[in-house]
């Protein structure tokens, strides 16, 4: 039975997840596009249809020239809540740079903190960090503009 493109493209991937000791990737979805020679909306549907929460994955993706694709595959609903809870915090942190509430390298150093700096930490107490660390961005940014 010949595979689709869809499922070589969603093999690849999951290849280099399993490759990858924190069993998640970030990748380019031209790049990406470009070893399967398709556009990047195929690669764009793989990613949407076949790496779902359902299934196990966590996405994150942000388009443009500097775009990219994250995946991560998670064991357990306590590793499923550490991710949405980091990954809710980048988001925000991510909307303050484009409110310009934030500068471009405030940006990088919170996403750098963030996604190194608690890693020891057991998982109820990284949410709770988060959490914490979230609320106190939203009340200095809301300080700073008055």
């Amino acid at each position: 039975m010949k595979k689709s493109l869809a499922d070589k493209i969603e093999q690849y991937i999951k290849v280099l997840i399993d490759r990858s000791s924190e069993h998640k990737i970030e990748i380019q979805r031209s790049e990406l596009a470009e070893t399967f020679r398709c556009v990047p909306s195929q690669v764009t549907y793989v990613i949407n249809t076949r790496f779902t929460e359902k299934k196990g994955y966590l996405t994150e993706s942000r388009r443009g020239g500097k775009g990219f694709v994250r995946i991560a595959r998670f064991q357990d609903n306590s590793n499923l809540n550490e991710i949405l809870n980091k990954n809710e915090l980048l988001v925000f942190i991510d909307e303050l740079l484009e409110k310009r509430a934030i500068t471009k390298k405030e940006h990088e150093m919170l996403r750098y903190l963030v996604i190194h700096g608690f890693k020891d930490i057991p998982v109820k107490e990284k949410n709770k960090l988060f959490a914490a660390v979230r609320y106190a961005l939203d009340s200095f940014t809301q300080a700073r503009k008055h």
